[in-house]
């Protein structure tokens, strides 16, 4: 054989190698990933906890500063609405770039807006560091789109349902930081509550930001040394590539909406309920917060794991249809403004259903799409943004009326629409993946 044979020879066996190694990862199904899931489930939690700071301070800060009600509502309302402006860019850089390092970025980005809350000391500043506090809400498509990839249709239902349990986040957080403001940091100088401990210039609440400061760091190396990418992600994808599903039907913002009317309600209820059960029904600062609300939080979360696994048995936009006709019924109920036990039972019981409701519209998605990132990303922007609405309606309304009625009305009626877009049938006509 020649040189030049022999060279060409082994170019051609080169290619083969080559094209033999592309079509394997064109060819690679996924079978699941439990270390990503169980790193990304633990990471998202913390992320929800950094959420939940916001409005566990709420009911303090009023205190502490002399700020209104509605004033510390919207202060709990920043990071969800921070949460609703970045969900979308993160969705569709996670489908790009993956979400093993774009949530190692945000993990190494957070403790920068907690060093901020260290130094606040006025309104403007208190709402300048809670906006940047939503990042920890925003880690939820992140992870979401991470796991998704991993893991085939059939059993994705139940690997983002066990993922969406990080919702108990919330609660967690709602329980921590009340736990060492009362118990270990103290709260603030000239108070009722006064600083505990300290750390030079710095003492009693403001601490709380340190340690889930270096939390976040922590978890940022965990996560980059043990999550990894499928080998089949498609690395020459683009924004505007990507942003194109936007364009290819109304699909994507029904599913946003129908998001919105369940999984924004954890983020509206979050942000509301601390100040909502003190205000209205003269509950304990710290029973409220550590007690009421994150059991809320815990049956969201709890109902999503279960409902995700019915959505891989059965319809989920069927069982979707069930679930917003009873949501919408409950909700009516709360515009009684009941009893605190009658009131408190109803929250209790709509909480299950925006848990399962949530739950089953993230199953619908890869269904239809492969760009579950930016079409997640789209949902978890509508349901930030509806926390953050709803919660500034409710300030409103009660600056307004001095009551909070004509608030739920207003989330009755817009559970009412989301059950409309779900009965429509020519959207989901459209070709299944």
């Amino acid at each position: 054989m020649t040189d030049v044979q022999s060279g060409t020879s082994k170019i051609m066996s080169k290619t083969n190698i080559e094209k033999k190694n592309v079509e394997d990862e064109g060819s690679w199904n996924p079978t699941g990933n439990p270390r990503v899931l169980w790193v990304a489930l633990i990471t998202f939690t913390y992320g929800f906890s950094v959420w939940a700071i916001n409005s566990s301070l709420a009911p303090y800060l009023k205190d502490w500063y002399g700020f209104s009600t509605s004033e510390v509502l919207i202060v709990a309302a920043m990071s969800p609405l921070f949460a609703a402006v970045t969900s979308l860019l993160l969705g569709i850089a996670s489908d790009i770039w993956g979400g093993r390092i774009i949530f190692t970025l945000l993990l190494l980005f957070l403790p920068i807006p907690m060093i901020g809350y260290m130094f606040a000391d006025s309104y403007f500043m208190f709402v300048c560091v809670g906006i940047f506090m939503g990042l920890g809400g925003a880690s939820f498509i992140i992870g979401n789109t991470h796991v998704a990839v991993w893991y085939p249709k059939e059993r994705q239902g139940a690997a983002l349902g066990l993922y969406a349990f990080g919702n108990v986040g919330v609660a967690l957080g709602m329980i921590l930081v009340p736990f060492l403001l009362n118990n270990v940091l103290g709260g603030a100088p000239g108070s009722d509550l006064p600083p505990k401990m300290s750390l030079g210039p710095f003492e009693g609440w403001r601490l709380i930001f340190p340690i889930y400061a270096v939390l976040s760091l922590i978890l940022a190396f965990v996560y980059w040394t043990m999550t990894s990418e499928p080998p089949n992600r498609d690395k020459k994808l683009t924004f505007a590539s990507i942003a194109s599903v936007y364009k290819s039907s109304v699909l994507p913002w029904i599913l946003a909406y129908l998001y919105g009317a369940t999984f924004g309600a954890l983020m509206f209820n979050s942000a509301f309920l601390p100040t909502y059960l003190v205000d209205q029904y003269d509950i304990e600062k710290s029973k409220a917060i550590m007690l009421f609300v994150p059991i809320f939080v815990l049956l969201v979360a709890g109902a999503r794991p279960f409902s995700g696994w019915l959505g891989d048995m059965y319809n989920p936009r069927k069982l979707l249809i069930y679930c917003l006709g009873v949501q919408m019924v409950l909700a009516a109920a709360l515009c009684a403004q009941l009893p605190f036990s009658w009131q408190l039972s109803l929250l209790y019981a709509i909480a299950i259903l925006y848990g399962t409701g949530a739950s089953l519209v993230v199953k619908i998605i890869p269904l239809y799409f492969k760009e579950v990132g930016a079409v997640t990303g789209l949902a978890k922007t509508a349901g930030a943004t509806t926390g953050a609405v709803m919660t500034i309606i409710m300030s409103t309304v009660k600056g307004a009326t001095g009551e909070y009625t004509y608030g739920w009305l207003i989330w009755t009626g817009a559970i009412a629409l989301a059950l409309v877009l779900a009965l429509m049938p020519q959207p989901y006509k459209m070709q299944r993946l």
